[in-house]
């Protein structure tokens, strides 16, 4: 299992700020997106630009998520 937090935008879209996610071997994050979006389709228009960070710092290209880790989905950030 992971924990999956869902921050601003993504938490409307997903109708929850946390969900706990079935996960039993380690995964990219491109399967992790894929299997999230079967579940939470409404993430499917902005997820491109969301980015995932795991256990508080942002997933890089090639790392992959594993059982115990804490996914938080962060929304892209405008400022001004």
């Amino acid at each position: 299992m992971v924990k999956v937090l869902f921050f601003s935008q993504t938490a409307q879209l997903a109708g929850t700020s946390a969900a706990q996610w079935p996960l039993v071997s380690p995964c990219d994050a491109c399967a992790f997106w894929e299997s999230l979006l079967k579940k939470y389709p409404a993430l499917a228009h902005i997820h491109s630009a969301c980015r995932l960070a795991r256990n508080g710092e942002y997933l890089r290209e090639g790392e992959k998520i594993h059982p115990g880790d804490e996914i938080a989905v962060i929304p892209p950030v405008s400022g001004g």
